[in-house]
């Protein structure tokens, strides 16, 4: 948002109340986990997963499960390559 000779200009934008994005519907997982942590714990998760996907936005549980996922598939021998 840029001000202009004074005054800030603020953009609304106005969606349906059920619009759901293909972000959204790719993302439905049948099975819901409620996790807690320390704060260093989620710094470190955090951390990790600025590192490994920098400049993307994240949301916290899609951070903990792609980074779940990884560590999953790297225990169980089924690595992918790095993109």
């Amino acid at each position: 948002m840029k001000p202009h000779q004074g005054v800030l200009i603020v953009l609304i934008v106005m969606l349906p109340v059920n619009a759901k994005s293909s972000i959204q519907e790719a993302m439905k997982r049948a099975i819901q986990v409620n996790v807690k942590m320390t704060q260093e714990d989620f710094a470190e998760l955090r951390r990790a997963a600025e590192k490994r996907w920098p400049g993307a936005v994240l949301t916290n549980s899609g951070m903990v499960l792609g980074l779940a996922k990884m560590a999953a598939q790297q225990i169980l021998g089924k690595t992918k390559p790095r993109t």
